[in-house]
């Protein structure tokens, strides 16, 4: 406080601190009065007086007051305990020299301009540029009359600055002075420093009134645009000068605000009406300055205020509209509070109306106030009091209003309310704005695919009830939201409409190149989204030849989205080449071939594709940097796309997207504590956290089988609300509840997300019947109350539900006209349909279940590819299920061709864009396939050890391994125990050593007796349940100890065994050590595999 009032007096000229000359006294004296409430009068200098420029009576006499205590000067106002030592120096480099008043030249003042409120803030302290400074004292006429008037006697008054002077009386010298002054008038001006001024007031001060008359306006100007309330006394002086008849727009809003500013409210008011009643001011300046009086208004606890400025509503009424005006009041809309006075004004009005004297006029005034109150209210109210607001006045320009604001925010569940209540006001009109808002709202809204397309059919019948016929840009929409969501008859439908009703437009061209360049953007769009190339080609080739349209680029990463949807490397390529020669691609081109290859883990074409286009100067977006994190991650090279998302983040890119993909590879790897290190570099480098990065964490929790942990998480989460939940969120939770055995808990979520109210989409639906199917899983009590037959069969019928089927129907195509044929890379389709089919198809498969299996088959026929029964390539996944069913049903010709089918559609499907001849070392198929043959490879293996034909194993593995695939630990382990009971000791031992040892880390039961930790680190145990980590399993080294006490049993009869038993013995160390460690455990498979007396009887003599 004593600083802020020491800075104050300084700009008043007083020297709070002591001159540089005199020493400064440790001494703490401050003037006792000071602290009390009603303090002595201050002495002020001349130069105080000067700055108040006329606001006190030139008249008024001034005497020498006796001295009864030491004035307030520096010898006593010593302030030299607020500041250190070094301090002082700069403290006076800082300050602006001021004025040493003669003790003459002081006087008391206890007054104050009458129309000025007391003064609530002090005056900012003058900042000066570092390499600037004031002139000296005596070069400023100011000081030259002060001296001249001690030397003459002090005791007279001095005269105001704005008195009037006469020109002929000022002396040359003051003429000069004059000059330099407007001088630096004009250099401040110019500058447009707003930290000059307080120099500027000071050499405008120093001016004669003419002088002052030449630069009135752009001084004032100036002030205003300081925002210091200390300005608003010198704006309100010299407003006060000017005849009405030389307002303009930016002196009469100057005026107003400074009065405001001095909460001088009636003075404000009153320089409004006289504004009103001016013919010079026009509507917008009196509309600015009626904004300022209501956001005052709004701030004080009473009305008296806003009851003043509103018996001026005729005269306002006269001149504007309110209702077209109240758009442009923005500083009435962000008073604190306004929503809550809003809802209790319709009370205030009950009680106006009241009284007998009010009139029709009156009313008229109030709702008009009640509606400028809403309007501005729904600006800042909270969602729950929208449509309480709106109720009020019914308003259908407030509707209007909040559905525009209501995009802006992204408060789209709010407006979708907003707009039902809307759209049944008597004589609403929704205009086309305000569809279109609705439009995003609904499109935009997480909710499920059913609501959204509901509101949108609701939206489009809206445009033809309120405006007949839908503008072009509706038809836009409403084309790209139909071709999105894949719905062809839909778009073929409204494309048709749209060129019968645009066709003879004189406005528009929709097949001109320019004017029409997206008129068959939505026929490529929808195909590209179904996944058909080959239509969008044929779009696209009749645009060039029959249309003579050249495509844009946009037409261009349409098509090549098409072949990437369909997962035709091929075509993709072959595109993004013809796309090269034709116009040259841009950053979405790059991005989506990028990503397509990412995706596969062709880590080279990636990487080239990378330096094309930042040679071709294309600044990397997301989705480039998120396809090198692909790549890198599907060829386990964690560190480097870790590195490309720090350097990413380094140079600004602060987007999540990569961030979420390196998530969800080690998500897949069971890695937890790289997902916790990611999360904390995240947040370290400010990286937003988004529903997708929950999602991925969830994932990892679930595949390592941690569902509890994510089921808090998500319990948390809608309580605490830490994230957006969505259904996806309790699908991944729900399967890590299936992957633990926790079916039970299904229900319970689903009904977790209908009080929380969260959609039930498709796959929440399929993962209540996948809960149905694991029947194996219940309690024996749950068992007897659920028969098998039935608990399937609920299944069975809840999955059929999902694609509008009823169990037993025969799925028929009914439309055999336009099926389209099956393309080879059918085979390497996934996503959510194919994984549904397959999980339900394999659980009917393992039961030998073949018919069902069949049903299943030809309605995914029916769905998807519309094609006629037992025709078309299936999904790999869907052919495992298949080959399955048929050596269940012992149909080992089925189980070849099948298999045969899908290695050779996969071996061309699947090659990598790396693969080169003449580079042997380069990968034949892509990382993200190499394991996709794993499960018919499974099925194949059992069928092969039925028949008993260990050389024909052997040639599978060697077939599919020449072919570029790999396969995972379930083949190698169930590949080495077939070999084992085929008695193919030598071959298993050796695969056993030289592919499965490297990782295995001990027995249990060994660990526990030796000086060593007996528990694995929780990573390694989670990475031991990944299908792609090689290690032997415990029935793999069971059946291998078979396999050696069976050779050294017939050892000593056979030389061949024998010599078998020396290389297994030399060349299989890491798989003897395992044998002989073994420690009985007497568990049931130990018992099954060494089932005869003599392998039981070796084991528990020790004989090993």
């Amino acid at each position: 406080m004593l600083e802020r009032t020491a800075a104050c007096l300084e700009s008043c000229g007083l020297r709070v601190l002591p001159s540089q000359k005199k020493a400064l006294r440790s001494t703490r004296r401050l003037h006792t009065t000071f602290w009390q409430h009603g303090a002595a009068d201050i002495e002020l200098t001349t130069t105080w007086q000067a700055l108040m420029h006329g606001t006190l009576d030139a008249t008024c006499a001034l005497s020498e007051q006796p001295r009864r205590c030491p004035p307030l000067s520096a010898s006593t106002f010593l302030l030299d305990f607020l500041y250190p030592t070094g301090a002082i120096a700069l403290l006076r480099r800082r300050l602006p020299p001021a004025v040493s008043p003669e003790p003459s030249a002081r006087f008391r003042v206890r007054t104050r301009p009458s129309h000025v409120a007391p003064r609530l803030y002090k005056s900012s302290l003058p900042r000066s540029e570092p390499g600037s400074s004031s002139p000296p004292v005596n070069e400023h006429p100011e000081s030259a009359q002060v001296d001249s008037e001690s030397k003459d006697g002090g005791g007279r008054g001095r005269s105001s600055p704005l008195s009037t002077v006469n020109p002929d009386d000022v002396k040359p010298s003051a003429r000069l002075d004059s000059r330099a002054h407007t001088v630096s008038i004009e250099r401040i001006l110019k500058s447009n420093d707003l930290d000059q001024v307080d120099p500027l007031w000071h050499h405008f001060m120093s001016l004669d009134e003419p002088s002052q008359n030449a630069y009135f306006h752009q001084v004032l100007a100036f002030l205003s645009g300081t925002g210091r309330v200390s300005d608003s006394w010198k704006i309100s002086e010299l407003f006060h000068r000017l005849d009405i008849s030389r307002w303009d727009h930016a002196i009469f809003l100057a005026g107003v605000s400074a009065e405001i500013d001095l909460q001088n409210l009636s003075q404000a008011l009153s320089i409004f009406d006289r504004g009103l009643r001016s013919a010079t001011l026009d509507n917008t300046t009196l509309v600015e300055a009626l904004d300022l009086l209501l956001a005052s208004a709004f701030r004080s606890p009473t009305t008296d205020f806003l009851e003043k400025i509103w018996k001026l509503y005729p005269e306002m009424a006269s001149r504007w509209d309110f209702d077209v005006i109240t758009a442009d009041l923005k500083h009435a809309a962000v008073v604190s509070g306004i929503a809550e006075k809003a809802l209790v004004f319709p009370g205030y009005i009950a009680e106006r109306l009241s009284n007998p004297r009010s009139n029709e006029t009156d009313r008229e005034a109030l709702q008009s106030l009640q509606k400028i109150l809403v309007r501005k209210a729904l600006v800042s109210c909270e969602d729950s009091q929208v449509i309480p607001l709106l109720l009020l006045t019914r308003d259908t320009l407030a509707f209007e209003e909040y559905l525009k604001l209501a995009e802006k925010k992204g408060n789209r569940k709010v407006s979708i309310q907003v707009y039902t209540i809307y759209r049944d006001l008597p004589g609403s009109s929704p205009s086309h704005a305000a569809l279109h808002c609705v439009f995003t709202a609904y499109t935009k809204t997480s909710t499920s695919i059913a609501r959204m397309i509901a509101g949108v059919k609701l939206l489009w019948d809206d445009w033809h009830k309120f405006h007949t016929v839908p503008s072009r840009r509706a038809y836009q929409r409403h084309l790209g939201f139909h071709a999105a969501q894949g719905n062809k008859e839909r778009v073929y439908s409204l494309w048709t409409e749209y060129v019968w009703r645009f066709l003879d437009d004189p406005a528009v061209n929709i097949f001109d190149a320019e004017e029409g360049s997206d008129t068959f953007a939505h026929l490529l769009q929808v195909n590209a989204t179904n996944a058909e190339p080959e239509e969008a080609q044929r779009i696209f080739n009749d645009m060039m030849n029959k249309f003579k349209l050249k495509p844009s680029i946009y037409d261009w990463n349409i098509l090549l989205n098409a072949y990437v949807k369909a997962d035709d490397y091929d075509g993709a390529i072959k595109t993004f080449d013809g796309l090269c020669g034709a116009l040259g691609p841009d950053k979405y081109s790059y991005g989506t071939m990028m990503q397509m290859a990412g995706s596969r883990g062709d880590l080279g074409f990636t990487v080239e594709l990378y330096r094309r286009a930042r040679t071709s100067r294309i600044f990397a977006n997301d989705a480039m940097l998120s396809s090198l994190v692909d790549a890198y991650c599907q060829n386990d090279l964690f560190n480097e796309a870790q590195d490309v998302c720090t350097r990413a983040a380094s140079k600004g890119v602060s987007t999540t997207r990569m961030w979420n993909k390196l998530l969800y590879y080690n998500a897949l790897r069971r890695d937890l504590a790289s997902i916790n290190n990611i999360l904390r570099t995240m947040t370290d480098k400010n990286i937003p956290y988004n529903r997708f990065t929950y999602q991925q964490l969830l994932l990892g929790l679930g595949l390592s089988q941690q569902s509890q942990h994510a089921l808090h998480l998500l319990i948390v989460a809608l309580k605490e609300s830490v994230f957006e939940v969505t259904p996806s969120h309790f699908q991944i939770v729900m399967g890590a509840l299936l992957r633990t055995g926790e079916p039970v808990l299904i229900k319970r979520l689903c009904v977790l997300m209908n009080e929380n109210k969260i959609p039930v989409t498709e796959e929440i639906v399929f993962r209540l019947s996948q809960a149905l199917g694991q029947w194996d899983d219940l309690s024996p009590r749950q068992r007897r109350q659920h028969p098998r037959k039935q608990f399937l069969g609920e299944a069975l019928r809840t999955f059929f539900q999902i694609y509008g089927h009823s169990a037993g129907m025969k799925a028929e195509s009914t439309t055999p006209s336009t099926a389209r044929p099956t393309r080879p890379r059918e085979i390497l389709r996934s996503g959510r349909e194919v994984y549904q089919f397959k999980t339900m198809m394999s659980i009917f498969a393992q039961l030998n279940d073949s018919v069902r299996v069949d049903e299943l088959v030809d309605l995914y026929r029916h769905v998807f590819q519309g094609t006629p029964n037992d025709q078309g390539i299936l999904p790999l996944s869907m052919l495992n299920a298949v080959i399955l069913a048929g050596l269940q049903d012992q149909r080992h010709d089925r189980v070849r061709s099948t298999w045969r089918l899908m290695f050779e559609n996969a071996k061309i499907e699947a090659r990598s864009a790396d693969s080169r001849d003449d580079r042997p070392k380069t990968y034949k198929i892509s990382p993200k396939y190499r394991y996709a043959l794993s499960g018919g490879l499974r099925v194949m293996q059992e069928m092969l050890f039925r028949e008993g034909n260990a050389p024909g194993l052997q040639e599978l593995f060697t077939e599919v391994r020449e072919a570029g695939f790999e396969v995972d630990s379930k083949n190698w382990n169930y590949h080495v125990q077939i070999l084992v009971q085929l008695k193919q000791y030598k071959e298993a031992f050796t695969v056993c050593e030289k592919v499965l040892m490297p990782n295995w880390t001990g027995w249990f039961r060994v660990r526990s007796k030796e000086a060593m930790r007996n528990n694995l680190p929780l990573g390694t145990r989670r990475q031991g349940s990944s299908p792609r980590y090689l290690r032997p399993t415990a029935t793999t080294l069971y059946r291998l100890a078979q396999a050696y006490l069976e050779l050294d049993r017939l050892g000593p009869w056979s030389g061949d065994t024998a010599a078998t038993l020396r290389e297994v013995e030399s060349g299989c160390i890491q798989v003897i050590r395992a044998i002989k460690s073994m420690i009985r455990v007497h568990s049931n498979l130990e018992d099954e595999i060494f089932r005869s007396s003599e392998f039981t009887d070796a084991m528990d003599a020790e004989e090993f």
